[in-house]
């Protein structure tokens, strides 16, 4: 949960929004260009933004966000292939950047509210299992949806397709490479859920 207003900029909450806006940073830079879409490459953007959603709280993932876009914003390569806000959000792969922003928050904040509601209920020995299985599903279900809606919208946008031709190069096209770093992005959360709540403390 969220510490109160007062105490919400702690350097320990700054340094987890500056690690993984640095993170996702680092994600967008390693882009190869996907054959079957339309002109959007392959990124490890989802990754990162996923994990961030698995990890932190959702005000630490809202800002995490803000700092992402900001620094796009001043002009710094920080977009898919080393863009800038400016260079990458009027294109046809524009609209997954607003899927970068808003995907943590939504995961977060329905990753506390799941803990809340099952964690009662669940042994210690079979915690972290049922963490992973969450984990993972709000990976793929939110985690992929929240960042490919925006991208098919944009996508259509800019390229005049209309949704069923669009959902493929802009969706589907990705849709195996996105699997795999949801499952890598849930075994990650997983095998760092303990040792960020015991710094947390």
């Amino acid at each position: 949960m969220d510490t109160p207003s007062h105490s919400r900029f702690t350097p320990q909450r700054i340094a987890f929004v500056a690690m993984f806006a640095a993170l996702i940073c680092v994600c967008s830079w390693i882009a190869v260009p996907n054959p079957f879409s339309a002109g959007v490459s392959f990124t490890l953007q989802t990754f990162g933004v996923i994990l961030a959603g698995l990890l932190l709280s959702p005000f630490e993932a809202f800002l995490t966000g803000v700092v992402y876009l900001l620094l796009g914003l001043v002009g710094l390569p920080v977009m898919s292939g080393f863009g800038t806000l400016y260079t990458r959000f009027p294109t046809s792969a524009g609209g997954y950047i607003i899927g970068f922003y808003i995907a943590p928050v939504i995961i977060a904040l329905l990753r506390e509210l799941i803990f809340k509601m099952t964690d009662k209920r669940i042994s210690i020995d079979r915690k972290k299992t049922a963490h992973f299985v969450i984990y993972l599903a709000l990976s793929v279900v939110i985690g992929i949806l929240a960042v490919d809606i925006p991208g098919i919208i944009q996508g259509m946008y800019y390229t005049k397709m209309s949704l069923k031709a669009a959902i493929f190069p802009f969706a589907l096209a990705f849709m195996p490479t996105d699997i795999i770093k949801c499952v890598l992005a849930a075994t990650a959360a997983s095998a760092l859920e303990k040792p960020l709540k015991a710094i947390r403390r």
